[in-house]
């Protein structure tokens, strides 16, 4: 399990509000973890927050996690006070109505609901239709626009608003493991490389906007020019009632974190980290990327003249829902692992295919 330590930087970590774009609040926290540990920390003017432990050697080896969670902005309120939006990432549409959310407004946080028709008022078929964005609304208590004008702005960000669960010891639901989780590990890497002495120069990177535009990935890889990168991330599990592994593969949540295998990833660094995981007696899965991951990676694997990418994913339930839940082991071992990787690398590795 994580340490004290650790268990609390991560719930503070997926707490902070920090929708796609808008990150600077949970860099604060990140900055604030690795302050004892790292030897430089850099804020970026994208919003990148780049840590290094320098090694003894001239190998560079970036470990980025997206700080960015899923999020909406303001567009416009009508004459009832009603709120709509655009969303910052990727929704269901259907999964909104009914849940609550926060509006954060030049440094308060204003409670809303997102609602829709009921059911009962929509005429002719049973079936629920599938809604777009601007089906949905949040409702603020206002009774009209000016009252609303009180209280929120045009462009002000919402956030799922949804508490901390741990469903068993292992097991946690958040609203936002995509993708503090890879943050976490990020900086937990830093933080156990703290008092080794290392090969490789170790770059752990809190990135932005992954979930809209991928800039800080490929803004951070385009500063650093690693050697070596891995994308942390989390990934969906297929151990769920009616997932059809034949199309999405066989992973589970609390069986390990995932090691990704495509054209987009570099083979040598994906069989070294499952030799490793191996030797260490670390559980792994693996998943297929035939192409494009839908990670960090993509940007980064063929900026400049390369970089030997790998994607290593924790399994997690409920992908851009206000409930996501992973296993703290899997964090765990996911942290053993790059750790264990870091330590492996010196000069002397040769990435040539």
């Amino acid at each position: 399990m994580l340490n004290e330590n650790n268990l609390a930087f991560f719930k503070e970590l997926v707490s902070t509000p920090s929708p796609s774009g808008f990150e600077a609040p949970a860099q604060k926290v990140v900055r604030k973890y690795l302050a004892s540990c790292a030897d430089e920390i850099i804020n970026d003017l994208n919003g990148n927050l780049i840590a290094v432990k320098h090694g003894s050697g001239k190998l560079k080896v970036m470990v980025v996690g997206h700080a960015d969670e899923i999020g909406f902005m303001v567009n416009y309120i009508d004459e009832q006070g009603f709120v709509y939006v655009k969303t910052l990432g990727g929704f269901d549409v259907n999964l909104l109505p009914g849940l609550r959310v926060d509006i954060h407004h030049q440094g308060t946080v204003v409670r809303g609901i997102l609602g829709k028709k009921p059911i009962h008022m929509q005429r002719g078929s049973d079936d629920a239709p599938k809604l777009k964005i601007e089906d949905v609304w949040i409702d603020i208590g206002a009774s009209t626009k000016d009252e609303a004008l009180t209280k929120i702005s045009i462009g002000d960000t919402i956030t799922y608003s949804s508490q901390i669960e741990m469903l068993s010891e292992d097991r946690i639901v958040t609203k936002a493991t995509d993708n503090k989780a890879g943050v976490f590990i990020a900086a937990a890497v830093m933080q156990e490389l703290a008092k080794k002495k290392i090969k490789a120069n170790y770059y752990a990177v809190s990135s932005v906007g992954e979930e809209t535009t991928m800039k800080g990935a490929r803004t951070s890889a385009y500063q650093i020019e690693p050697d070596i990168a891995i994308a942390v991330d989390v990934t969906f599990t297929s151990d769920i009632p009616g997932a059809d592994k034949r199309i999405f593969g066989d992973v589970s949540i609390g069986k390990g974190p995932t090691i990704a295998l495509g054209a987009a990833l570099h083979p040598l660094i994906s069989d070294k980290l499952r030799q490793l995981a191996e030797k260490h007696k670390i559980p792994i899965q693996l998943e297929i990327a035939a192409s494009h991951t839908g990670t960090d990676a993509d940007a980064i694997h063929s900026l400049r003249t390369g970089a030997a990418t790998a994607v290593v994913s924790i399994p997690n339930r409920y992908m851009h829902s206000p409930n996501e839940m992973i296993s703290l082991n899997d964090l765990e071992n996911t942290v053993k692992l790059i750790t264990e990787f870091i330590k492996s690398l010196d000069d002397k590795i040769d990435l040539k295919r």
